[in-house]
Order: structure tokens, then C-alpha cells, then sequence
């Protein structure tokens, strides 16, 4: 089972970073207020109205949860020609994940990458995962790891202190973010000096052939075709590789 208390000492308040105690219920804030924690989820949930984008986007995730994995095995088949999970695998083994660390998913979905990502973190690991849709995070707690710890959130304005995890990844939503370099300046933020921070998403690499099946994906996804989010420059050592094919790209990089 999840244990909250191993990150007593890393939860934050997601608009200023102020610590939280943790009591019954949930964190608390010194003026009363509390984020609680419900069925294994805790709700950081900041702003608390979403806006634009975000809430365009977690609207449609909150109903197509239930249809997201059987959705990605079959157009993973059809379309990117990929054997998904290997797919998944391989994209994991590029990240430098030692056993043991403490790692933070960002936008897990439905535990897609989950036992990948605790392959390489062992027993000893901590594995938590954020997400803004609470239907995917329920979905999550299905079919994901049982020992990861869940996350209500914004991965733009994410609930824990400075420096608090060895490895950040997030693959597959920051191009639906409202504002794409604010979440990777957070995933930054969170990760300790010389610590790992991983993102990624959609977008054709420069050599994907034109034709039919580039036409159907952008159509079915518009996301393929928009502009990779800058690299701060609070990171060294940054590798860029194109992944699934020639239809997304991951970036990995290390905190100066």
C-alpha cells in the first residue's frame, strides 16, 4: 500500500510552496485549509477553476479514462506499426533511473509506464505520479503499481518543495499544458542538483515520411504538428530522441 508519510517532509503547498502537516485527512495549511487525501489520492488540485486548455483537456480525459489503454494498444498497432509495451520499454531505458531513487511521474494516465518505470526502481524506489484528470488517477490505482503514491494535480504548479526527487518523467500531455515551459521549469525545480528531469510528447521527427498515415494522425491528434517547448537552461547534458517510430521525441537532461 501507498505510504504518504515518506514524503511528509517533500508536500507543498502548490501556489507558494509553503510546507503542509500532514493529519488526519489530509495536509494542512496553517490557516485551516486542507488538501485532502481520498481513496489513496491526495487532491493538490491548483488553480482551483481550471482555464483554457487545461480545462479543455482534462475534461476529455476524465471520459475517455476508462477507453485509454484498449485505444493506445490498437492505434499503436495500426498506425505507429509498434509493438506498444516494447514501445514503452524501450522508451524507459533511455532515462537513467538508478534503483532505489526517488522518481515523479507527471501525467501518468492509467499506470501506462508503471512497470516500467519500477523495473528499474526496485524495491527499495519510490515511484509517485501526478496527474490533472482524477478519472485517469482512479484508473491508475486499478491497473498501475499499488505501491505508488497518487497525486491530484497541476504538473504546472506541482505540490512538493525544491529538490525533492532524483528522476522526473512525463511523457505524453505537456503539449496540452496552457503553458508548456512553466511545467518544465516545475519539473525542474523539483528535482535535486545533478538529478535527472525527463519530458516528452508527439511530434513528427524532421525525416517522417509524408502521406496517409502522417495525414490521419494529425488529424485524429493536432498536437503532432505543434513546436517542441525551449530547453532552460537549467539543464546540461541534454539528449533529444526520437521515439515510436518517428512520432514523438524525448528529452533527457540533468540539473545543473
Amino acid at each position: 500500500m501507498p505510504s504518504f508519510s515518506l514524503l511528509d517532509s517533500m508536500v507543498c503547498d502548490p501556489q507558494n510552496q509553503q510546507r503542509l502537516e500532514r493529519r488526519e485527512g489530509g495536509y494542512y495549511r496553517e490557516d485551516g485549509k486542507c488538501f485532502p487525501v481520498e481513496d489513496g489520492i491526495a487532491s493538490f488540485v491548483y488553480p482551483e477553476e481550471l482555464a483554457g486548455s487545461d480545462a479543455k483537456w482534462n475534461h476529455f480525459y476524465d471520459s475517455f479514462a476508462p477507453f485509454y489503454n484498449i485505444v493506445q494498444h490498437v492505434l499503436g498497432r495500426l498506425f505507429l506499426g509498434e509493438n506498444v509495451a516494447e514501445a514503452h520499454r524501450k522508451l524507459v531505458s533511455q532515462i537513467p533511473i538508478a534503483s532505489g531513487c526517488r522518481l515523479l511521474e507527471v501525467s501518468p494516465g492509467p499506470g501506462t509506464f508503471h512497470p516500467y518505470l519500477c523495473e528499474r526502481l526496485g524495491k527499495a524506489g519510490l515511484l509517485v505520479s501526478l496527474d490533472l484528470s482524477i478519472q485517469m488517477l482512479r484508473q491508475c490505482k486499478k491497473r498501475g503499481d499499488p505501491d505508488a503514491v497518487l497525486f491530484h494535480g497541476n504538473g504546472q504548479h506541482l505540490p512538493f518543495a525544491d529538490n525533492s526527487f532524483d528522476v522526473l518523467f512525463h511523457f505524453g500531455g505537456v503539449n496540452l499544458f496552457n503553458d508548456p515551459n512553466t511545467a518544465i521549469k516545475e519539473f525542474i525545480r523539483v528535482v535535486q542538483k545533478g538529478g535527472i528531469v525527463s519530458w516528452g510528447d508527439e511530434g513528427f521527427s524532421p525525416n517522417y515520411p509524408e502521406g496517409r498515415r502522417k495525414r490521419i494522425l494529425t488529424k485524429m491528434n493536432p498536437g503532432y504538428l505543434k513546436s517542441r517547448p525551449s530547453i532552460p537552461p537549467e539543464v546540461v547534458d541534454v539528449m533529444v530522441s526520437d521515439v515510436y517510430g518517428g512520432t514523438g521525441y524525448l528529452v533527457v537532461a540533468r540539473k545543473k
